[in-house]
């Protein structure tokens, strides 16, 4: 090769290795420089830049408010919250970890409280429902149809079902106050939650084997202890069933539709359909059902979940409803945790369809045998009853009892 080539050669390669040396150092020195940097797209600065208010205010209340600041955290809850309550939706709830943590535990059955069932919060209260027996609200005196006016003194008025039972229900060793009002007469009560063990279904066999079933919330082992229930009453030669669903508020959709596959043959049993959701979740049942005449009771304390199970034996021709037409909740919530903060948003998302495409929210379902009890027990529990005079039992007994015999 000839020396002037053999040297331009040489020469290209020191410049080519130049060059690649100096693209590594500046790439090295700009990722340094932007070690502390985020880049966003324009569209996701656009909607960062709509909350930097918030960091604006935060800051303000932190160095110029008179009073001392409850804390940047707080501060951000109490906005979090604010939203929440800005939506057109009522189930909506933000939660913190601590109280998130303590909602999933009274719905999976791992319950410390006082030991009452309540009802939707309304404008005058909530009416206690139920009190269960050897519990601290027991022990207080507390009875049903006795009107939760406040708890802690706040208001129960505004609050959601969830919201409510969360107040009431604190940690085991900790107080609340209660604020009652019975008949005319009002009262505050303090008492000291417990960690209780109490069972959501409870059965019988009645004359004429006539299986009595009763669930007071889908909660919990709810699905398993009707199951059990249900073979219980099956092995004792049951000709007929009534399943007691009055003054239930609902619970899981998973105990629900669990336990409505035990009772219906093959079917849909709902389906959940969202705002942008065409053709939504079925839900299906694949059991073979039962064999004997069923009738369910409701009344309209029965909301939520009771209605599934309620519209699901009506749609089926699997059994009756009877009683009062029931509270109308037809829409379902969903949780979802926040990544920024490890809280958690309920909303309601899905709007829920009984097998024969109704959604009853704000309609509820209207019994097929329809019968209401004497003013005189309005606001009983359904324990406190005696049998005799318990109209909307009898009428479902008659029935299913009815159907028996002509099968027999």
């Amino acid at each position: 090769m000839k020396s002037w080539l053999r040297t331009l050669l040489y020469f290209l390669a020191v410049i080519l290795i130049t060059a690649c040396v100096t693209a590594g150092l500046m790439l090295r020195a700009t990722q340094n420089k932007r070690t502390d940097e985020v880049v966003f797209s324009a569209e996701e600065y656009s909607k960062i830049s709509d909350l930097l208010f918030l960091n604006e205010m935060i800051g303000h209340i932190e160095n110029d408010a008179l009073n001392e600041s409850p804390g940047r955290a707080a501060l951000l809850e109490a906005a979090a919250e604010g939203i929440v309550s800005a939506l057109d939706d009522p189930y909506a709830v933000y939660y913190t970890p601590e109280e998130y943590e303590a909602y999933l535990a009274n719905i999976n059955g791992e319950y410390t409280g006082i030991g009452v069932l309540v009802g939707q919060p309304a404008e005058a209260g909530a009416v206690i429902l139920d009190v269960y027996d050897e519990t601290p609200a027991a022990e207080a005196g507390l009875l049903p149809g006795d009107i939760l006016t406040a708890v802690d003194g706040m208001p129960v008025a505004p609050m959601l079902l969830e919201e409510l039972s969360a107040a009431i229900d604190k940690e085991t060793g900790e107080s609340v106050t209660l604020s009652i009002l019975r008949g005319e007469e009002a009262s505050d009560v303090s008492l000291t939650c417990a960690a209780l063990n109490l069972s959501r279904v409870s059965h019988a066999l009645f004359k004429e084997r006539t299986g009595y079933i009763r669930i007071s919330m889908f909660s919990g082992n709810c699905a398993t202890e009707f199951r059990e229930a249900l073979n219980d009453l099956t092995e004792r030669g049951m000709r007929s069933l009534v399943i007691d669903l009055r003054n239930n508020p609902g619970g899981t959709l998973e105990n629900v539709t669990e336990i409505a596959d035990s009772l219906l043959g093959s079917g849909t049993v709902v389906s959940l359909r969202g705002r942008l959701d065409a053709e939504g979740k079925v839900y299906e049942s694949n059991a073979k059902g039962i064999s004997v005449p069923l009738a369910i009771i409701v009344n309209e304390n029965s909301a939520s979940a009771s209605e599934i199970l309620a519209a699901a034996v009506q749609d089926h021709g699997a059994g009756v409803v009877v009683g009062m037409t029931t509270f109308g909740k037809g829409v379902v919530q969903t949780s979802m945790q926040l990544e920024g903060n490890q809280a958690w948003l309920k909303l309601t998302t899905d709007a829920y369809y009984t097998p024969s495409g109704k959604n009853i929210d704000g309609i509820g379902v209207t019994p097929d045998i329809e019968i209401a009890l004497p003013d005189e027990f309005t606001g009983l529990a359904i324990d406190q009853i005696e049998q005799e005079d318990d109209a909307q039992l009898w009428a479902a007994l008659d029935h299913v009892r009815a159907l028996a015999d002509e099968v027999q």
